[in-house]
């Protein structure tokens, strides 16, 4: 016991003989702080959505410490902008110490209100930084756009036009004899997981100058370039005569369902001059459906690039349609066709089977890239012609091999100028390609037509 005592005693008299060692604050108006950006900047944000956070850091290179006596919005409560300063989500910070050779930690976030203004508009603000006398300041910039709204709703015989994007969330639903017309250059955001149905009829006819564009609705930092952060568009059963073309449908979880029976072998859906890219799981997936598909780029999709199931009537021309041979690595075919499928309760369904494929390019990074399944207990025909195939089989009137970037793509699948694509194709009705350039008498293959300077 007096040993323990005297032990405690020892420690209190080393701890009271110590000065706690604290660093002088100068007041010198000659010490300068230094920061990591003089502006910060944000994407165009949607109103009223929050963005991503930014980060500021502020340092202090002097030996000594330094007091800043206020760290605030200039525009105060009225500014879109908000802070977490070394911490603190606070306006304003006052008497904030940064050590000698030390840095703090700025968080910046901004919410635009929203203007009720067509155009992309300027929210602007600025971090406000005092010390030993000194005023300093980092500008904040974004651009804002006001969007038209619609949660959970059912629309019938619209026209959107391109003065302000369209933001769903939730389901928006196109009832059954109704028509939703999109005009060119319009752009329509989603939700995470919302959802675009159409019972009725969708005509979305973009241009080359003026393309239609459906994806998320956040695309400021890494989210312009996310799969999966919505549902996709849903073509119901009784559905047909939809149009759509000189669209962009991206960072979804399908860009297009269709399962639109019919007793008919008339195009219940005709896509053209699209791109389809970065889903989750599928590009196009159909059952049982009548599909035109013309000078369309399909890229990067997790399960099936192209999945057309359980019958039906399929045409493809002038089509890219691959995945990153670096990103993409499947056992399964990543274009596949099929009369037959396994239902979940284990019927098979079969129904008749068309498909064509005329000068489209087939790739990806597996031995094999398309299967066409007959089980036989339904009619199949398939006609293919001048396509570029990644196959270890020859196809008898059509290009195969595994070789590396076989086609000649360039990072975006236009063509390279020594691409084996170029004038391979026999010619068609489709007179441009994907872009609007012109075709010549001997076309490549694949959705762009290579023009030489």
């Amino acid at each position: 016991m007096k040993k323990s005592r005297f032990l405690f005693y020892a420690i209190v008299l080393i701890w009271l003989g110590c000065d706690t060692i604290e660093e002088s604050v100068s007041t010198n108006p000659s010490l300068q702080l230094t920061f990591s950006t003089d502006t910060v900047s944000f994407d165009t944000l949607l109103s009223e959505k929050k963005s991503s956070t930014r980060r500021l850091s502020v340092y202090n290179p002097n030996n000594s410490a330094i007091n800043l006596s206020s760290v605030f919005l200039n525009g105060g409560q009225n500014s879109d902008y908000s802070l977490i300063i070394n911490g603190k989500s606070k306006l304003r910070v006052e008497n904030e110490i940064i050590l000698g050779g030390d840095s703090i930690l700025i968080l910046i976030d901004v919410n635009v209100t929203e203007r009720d203004i067509d155009l992309p508009y300027l929210v602007s603000d600025e971090i406000v930084f005092e010390w030993n006398g000194n005023v300093d300041d980092v500008k904040l910039v974004s651009y804002g756009q006001d969007g038209i709204r619609f949660s959970n709703r059912s629309v019938c015989t619209e026209i959107w036009t391109n003065d302000r994007p369209y933001i769903l969330s939730g389901t928006l639903l196109v009832g059954e004899g109704c028509e939703l017309t999109i005009e060119e250059g319009t752009r329509i955001y989603f939700e995470n997981d919302a959802s675009l149905f159409i019972r009725g009829k969708l005509t979305a006819l973009g241009d080359p100058m003026n393309r239609i564009t459906f994806t998320n609705s956040r695309f400021d930092g890494i989210f312009d370039q996310v799969p999966g952060q919505w549902n996709g568009i849903y073509f119901l059963e009784g559905s047909h005569d939809n149009k759509i073309s000189y669209a962009d449908i991206f960072n979804a979880q399908v860009g297009l369902r269709v399962g639109t029976p019919d007793d008919n072998n008339d195009p219940d859906l005709i896509v053209a001059n699209t791109r389809i890219y970065n889903m989750s799981n599928d590009g196009i997936l159909a059952f049982t459906s009548d599909i035109n598909v013309s000078n369309c780029l399909i890229y990067n999709c997790g399960r099936y690039l192209v999945g057309n199931f359980a019958g039906g009537n399929y045409n493809y021309t002038h089509c890219t349609i691959s995945n990153d041979q670096s990103l993409f690595i499947s056992e399964e075919e990543f274009v596949q066709f099929s009369d037959n499928l396994i239902l979940e309760d284990g019927q098979i369904l079969s129904e008749d089977l068309s498909v064509s494929l005329v000068n489209n390019i087939i790739w990806g990074s597996g031995d094999n890239e398309l299967v066409v399944r007959d089980r036989g207990e339904a009619r199949a025909t398939v006609s293919l012609h001048s396509n570029i195939i990644r196959s270890t089989s020859e196809i008898e009137n059509n290009f195969t091999s595994t070789a590396f970037n076989f086609p000649g793509f360039k990072s975006d699948y236009t063509l390279d100028t020594l691409a084996f694509a170029k004038d391979k194709g026999i010619k068609t009705d489709l007179l441009d390609d994907i872009v609007g350039n012109q075709r010549d008498d001997k076309p490549d293959i694949g959705a762009f037509e290579r023009i030489e300077n």
